[in-house]
């Protein structure tokens, strides 16, 4: 056996270098947690079917997208448009971690309109300047609340409420978490709330064992006299692509109209755009009534 100056035989040296390859190799396989923590923001552009709350009726569509500004902020939008002509618009800006971290929230703006485009009401946060408001539509003119306040580095607004979640799940979803979301209920309120994640079971509206999470308010021991009158939403994820969001039970504000949305798989998708005979009218049409200009929103001063 041959040994160099530092004692180390070259059948050792060989050993090792393997060694090293083999865990190069690996880490290039599995990404490290900041990595793929980073990445949960690459979400693809994703259509929903919007069906009644009791799944029976087809309602409208939805579609969310993530977009990335030159600042590097990015912003997590869903389009709602619901058979009868009314529709939404949803914006979340979040500001990524570098550390692996969630994602802080930047600003939040949803828009509700009636089927002819006028606006129905919206709800809005700015979080460097402490605002959040509320604002409902009455005979075109708008009704303003709003409230000031440090929002805690956990708040989240609008559809972005799905990345805790995601996280929550990615990290085992063992027990609940915590966290912020900004509401109009129908006042300007800034909730705790609490979800739980249950076995994966089946779904009737979409195929595979998916995770059900139950988010609702936590108000303590007064929970059972006020939770059951505000908002609650139910989130299904698909563990077998990476905790997907694939549908989720909803309303569309507090007392709203109440809602399913489930995920169009590709394979529909595909069918749904490869007619025999092309149709005469866009796949994802804009509702009737809605103006060519956009409607002037109420500022976050």
């Amino acid at each position: 056996m041959m040994v160099d100056g530092s004692g180390m035989s070259g059948s050792w040296r060989c050993a090792i270098r393997r060694a090293i390859c083999a865990l190069l190799a690996l880490w290039c396989l599995s990404p490290p947690a900041v990595a793929r923590a980073a990445g949960s923001l690459d979400i693809p552009p994703t259509n929903y079917t919007i069906r009644s709350v009791d799944g029976v009726s087809v309602i409208g569509q939805a579609h969310f997208a993530v977009t990335t500004s030159a600042d590097g902020l990015t912003t997590v939008r869903g389009d709602y448009r619901f058979l009868d002509g009314e529709y939404d618009n949803d914006e979340a800006t979040v500001r990524p971690s570098s550390d692996g971290s969630l994602p802080r929230l930047v600003r939040s703006h949803h828009a509700f309109f009636h089927a002819d485009g006028s606006p129905d009401r919206e709800s809005q946060t700015d979080v460097a300047a402490g605002i959040g408001r509320c604002t409902v539509y009455e005979n075109g003119q708008p009704q303003v609340s709003s409230i000031q306040t440090d929002f805690p580095a956990d708040t989240f607004a609008g559809d972005a409420v799905m990345l805790p979640l995601q996280r929550f799940l990615r990290g085992g979803g063992n027990g609940s978490i915590s966290f912020h979301a900004f509401n109009c209920i129908p006042g300007p309120k800034l909730l705790k709330v609490t979800a739980r994640a249950s076995p994966p079971a089946s779904w009737n509206y979409y195929p595979g064992d998916l995770t059900r999470v139950d988010v609702e308010p936590d108000f303590g021991w007064i929970n059972a006299v006020i939770a059951p009158f505000l908002p609650r939403i139910q989130a299904w994820f698909d563990p077998s692509e990476d905790w997907f969001f694939v549908g989720g039970q909803s309303a569309r504000y507090y007392k709203g109209l109440k809602y399913l949305m489930v995920r169009v798989r590709k394979a529909e998708a595909q069918i749904q755009t490869a007619p025999a005979h092309p149709p005469k009218a866009a796949a994802f049409p804009a509702p009737q009534g809605r103006p060519t200009a956009p409607v002037p929103l109420m500022p976050i001063d």
